[in-house]
Parts: C-alpha cells; structure tokens; sequence
C-alpha cells in the first residue's frame, strides 16, 4: 500500500471537527485504501480499536445491513457512550436510504 500523505495531511485537519467528511473519487483511485490510512492514524494516535467502526458494504460480510434500519441499529450498538466513535462507511451508496442514517447519528 503506498501512504498517501498529501492526502492524509489534507484530510487530518478535519477529523475531530464535527462535519461528516467525503471521499469521493472515480473507481480504483484508492479511497478504501485512503480510509484504511485514516483508521491506521487514529490508531496510532491511541484512539482504541473499539472505537473505530469500518464498514465496507461490497462485502458480503456486512450484506445485512444494506436497509438504512438494520446499518442504524447495528452502528447504535457500536457507538461507545462518554467517547467517540470514529464511523467509516465505504461504499455507502450501496445502503438504501443511507442519508437519513448518517443524518441520524
């Protein structure tokens, strides 16, 4: 994997702000990749693992969840109260209705 720096250096002062952020790019361009680089560095900055959900919706591990209620009540079970919760959801566009999730939390 080649470290996207410029990248993560552009993106890192918008982390702790409370705005949903987007990635947005043509396909294989390496935003999964990106996303992946954000989690590592949230990581090492000792934010802890329970508190980084990753979700990437081409996997069939996560098949259940493509309604907008299934993914909203799983992600209310993975929120932590009194921390926060780093949420990572790529390739969104596959959940039904995944706006009013993301506008819910």
């Amino acid at each position: 994997m080649v470290k996207r720096e410029l990248y993560l250096q552009k993106i890192k002062p918008f982390i702790n702000k409370p705005i949903i952020k987007v990635i947005t790019g043509i396909r294989r361009s390496g935003k999964s990749e990106l996303l992946k680089m954000i989690c590592d560095e949230l990581l090492q900055e000792g934010i802890p693992e329970d508190n980084i959900v990753y979700l990437n919706f081409e996997s069939l591990r996560w098949a259940d969840l493509l309604n907008s209620m299934a993914l909203y009540n799983h992600l209310c079970k993975q929120i932590k109260p009194n921390s926060k919760t780093y949420i990572f959801l790529d390739e969104i566009q596959e959940v039904d209705n995944w706006e009013k999730v993301v506008n819910s939390l």
